[in-house]
Order: structure tokens, then sequence, then C-alpha cells
């Protein structure tokens, strides 16, 4: 992945009422939109758009901002086991929105380009932070907008003491394993038993948990069908000559219908 400027959290656009968002993200302060002529420049000169954020139940209440988060969906992600294209309408995104705590957007609810959404899943062990799916426009792609999207949810969700995932991709993998410092639960790693608990538990908090069939040995949980498209990459091609993650080759090779867990406990403040 290409490194990216700098995009200080005072970017992020949150609502005004902060009873909407959990203790982390209540000193985060509304910003202006930035207009659609801005957006379109920045984009043409390969810069990144502002990072806006929105409480899930918000975001599913505006009809425009769940149209476009629709629509990068069904434009990066793969097939179904009939073979017909995945894909979630409106109404679907809007039920997903409801069941979530933050929506990250790279742009605006007009002209976004990108998204992250995600919630804060309770446990015995305490809070985990849990990306439910994040997304960038193949056109855009490789220019560190999923980074940044990462970074602040990263940032918004600071008190859970883990952060996780499920990937069919090893880039997304490798993204939020070098946004997250801390220590690393991916592929046959031999979790220990209090993650392998962890998952059952939050299962039923976290839509892409809910009803797959998780393999704890494997770290791995069974989707039944394929979330790549052929715009997706799963080959090592770094733009800078870089070591390969040892785990890389293994998230690589996972049948289509399954997606690999990601789980990192961070480091201590």
């Amino acid at each position: 992945m290409g490194t990216s400027p700098n995009i200080p959290i005072d970017n992020i656009v949150s609502p005004a009422d902060p009873g909407l968002f959990p203790e982390e993200a209540t000193g985060l302060t509304a910003q202006p939109q930035e207009s659609s002529s801005l957006f379109i420049n920045a984009v043409e000169q390969d810069q990144l758009p502002p990072i806006q954020m929105y409480s899930g139940l918000d975001a599913a209440k505006n009809p425009q901002l769940v149209g476009l988060i629709s629509q990068i969906f069904n434009e990066s992600f793969g097939f179904r086991p009939d073979g017909k294209p995945y894909r979630l309408g409106p109404k679907s995104m809007a039920e997903r929105l409801q069941q979530t705590d933050y929506l990250f957007i790279a742009g605006d609810e007009r002209f976004g380009i990108g998204y992250l959404f995600g919630k804060e899943a309770p446990s015995s062990q305490g809070r985990i932070a849990w990306i439910e799916s994040m997304a960038v426009l193949p056109l855009y792609r490789k220019r560190g907008v999923a980074t940044e999207l990462v970074k602040h949810f990263a940032r918004v969700t600071k008190g859970a003491t883990r952060l996780g995932c499920a990937t069919p991709n090893p880039i997304a993998a490798l993204i939020v394993s070098r946004v997250v410092p801390g220590k690393l639960y991916i592929g046959r790693c031999g979790p220990p038993y209090n993650l392998r608990k962890l998952l059952h538990e939050i299962r039923e908090h976290c839509f892409d948990l809910r009803g797959c069939q998780i393999d704890e040995r494997n770290f791995t949980i069974k989707t039944g069908f394929s979330p790549l498209s052929r715009s997706d990459q799963r080959e090592w091609h770094p733009q800078t000559p870089q070591a390969m993650p040892t785990w890389w080759t293994w998230v690589e090779d996972l049948p289509n219908e399954f997606e690999a867990l990601l789980i990192i406990e961070r480091d201590s403040h």
C-alpha cells in the first residue's frame, strides 16, 4: 500500500448530539462538509478526501448516505454460490447500519469513494472493536484511503483492548495490522482459549460472524460465498520492496467460501 498524507482527526464530521456515540467519540466536533468541487479536485490531484463520521443510527436514517454505501458495496464485492452478484440494496444496508456504532466515509454522502463501518462488541473480557465492512471503489485503491479509514476507526475505539475483523483479502489484513500496534492473531496461529471464547461471545453482536461456522484451529469462518471481486488482489505485489508477512500466503490461498479471522491484542498505553 502507498503512503498517504496525514488526515487530522479534526476533519471527522460527527452529529451534534454526543449521546449518539460511546465515550471515546464525544470529544469529536462537527466540521463543515467539503463542497463537491473541492472533493473532485482533490481526487483528481491524487489527494485524499476528508474522512467523515456518522453514528450507525444516523446513517441508517439518511437515504442518500445509505444509497451511497450500498453502491460502493455493490461495486466492491463478488458473487454468491448461485453465481449471482453479492449485493446489498438500500433496505438491507440500512438494516446493517442500524446495528452498528460508527460509519466513516472518505468524501461525503454525495461523492464518497470508500467507507468503513464497525462497532464495539461487549464480552466477558471487555470490549472488542470489530470492523464489519470496509470497501474502496476500485478506481481509487492504492492511495491510502483504506488506511485512513482504519486509522480513524482505531482512534475512536481506542478504549477497546482488542480490534478484529474477518476478511478474505490479505491486503485488508495487512492494512489493519500496520495501523493497529499489538499482538496479531491470524491464520494457523494457535489462538489461545480466551480468544476462541471471545469469538463465540461476540458472534451474535457482529453481523458477519452471525450464523457462520467458526473454525477455531485455522482461525477462519465459512461464509459459503465468495465476497472477492475481479478487482481484488491477493498476490504480494508491494509498491516498494519489503518482506512478505508470514501469514500472507495462507490468507492468499484460502478457498473462496472462507474468510480469515484477525484479532489484535492492542499494546497497552
